[in-house]
C-alpha cells in the first residue's frame, strides 16, 4: 500500500532539504533542525517519519537499493554486459541526484549499489572456478569493492572523457571475467 500523498510530500521535502544542506556541508555539521528549518515543518513532523539524521540517510539509501534490486530482477540473464549497463544507466539517469547527496554522507553506498550489480556476476564466474570456497569469498569481496570504487569515481566524474553506461558495464563485466579465471 502506497503511504498518503500528503505523507509523500512530506517527505521528499525532508529529503531535498536535506540533500540541499549535503550540498553546502558535510554530514556531521547537519542538524534535525536544520533539515526542519529548510524544509518549513516542525521537528515533531520530522520524528514522525524519521528516528534521526542517520534514518533519513538509510531510509535514502533504501529506497535507492530497492529500486536498483527491482531493475536487477527484471533482468535476464543478469550477469551480462547488457544488465551492468541497465542498472549503471538507470542509476546515472533516474536516480543520480540522490546517490549524488547520498554518496558524499555515506562514501561505502557505491560498494552497496555494486554489491548488487557485480555479487551474482562474481557467483556464476566463481562457481566454475578451481578456488575453494574461503577463496571465493575473498576474490568476490575483492572485486566487488573494486568494481564499487571504479562505479563511484565514474558516477562522480563529471569529464568529457567518462566513458558510456555499455562502455563500463564492459570493463567490469571482463575485469570479473578475468580476474575469476
Amino acid at each position: 500500500m502506497k503511504p498518503d500523498i500528503r505523507i509523500r510530500h512530506t517527505k521528499e521535502n525532508i529529503r531535498k532539504s536535506f540533500f540541499t544542506l549535503l550540498s553546502q556541508k558535510e554530514f556531521c555539521q547537519i542538524t534535525v533542525t536544520d533539515i526542519c528549518n529548510l524544509a518549513e515543518i516542525n521537528r515533531s513532523t520530522f520524528y514522525k517519519h524519521y528516528l534521526d539524521i542517520i534514518d533519513l540517510l538509510e531510509q535514502t539509501e533504501n529506497e535507492i537499493l530497492d529500486k536498483i534490486r527491482k531493475l536487477w530482477k527484471k533482468l535476464h540473464p543478469k550477469n551480462t554486459i547488457e544488465g551492468m549497463e541497465s542498472i549503471l544507466s538507470e542509476t546515472q539517469s533516474t536516480m543520480w541526484d540522490s546517490a549524488f547527496y547520498i554518496f558524499k554522507a555515506d562514501p561505502d553506498f557505491s560498494y552497496k549499489i555494486t554489491e548488487i550489480i557485480c555479487h551474482d556476476s562474481c557467483v556464476s564466474f566463481l562457481n566454475d572456478s578451481s578456488y575453494s570456497v574461503q577463496e571465493r569469498n575473498m576474490l568476490n569481496r575483492f572485486i566487488v569493492y573494486g568494481c564499487g570504487s571504479i562505479t563511484r569515481n565514474w558516477l562522480l566524474s563529471d569529464s568529457n572523457e567518462k566513458l558510456s553506461p555499455h562502455e563500463l558495464a564492459e570493463f567490469l563485466y571482463h575485469l570479473i571475467e578475468k580476474m575469476t579465471e
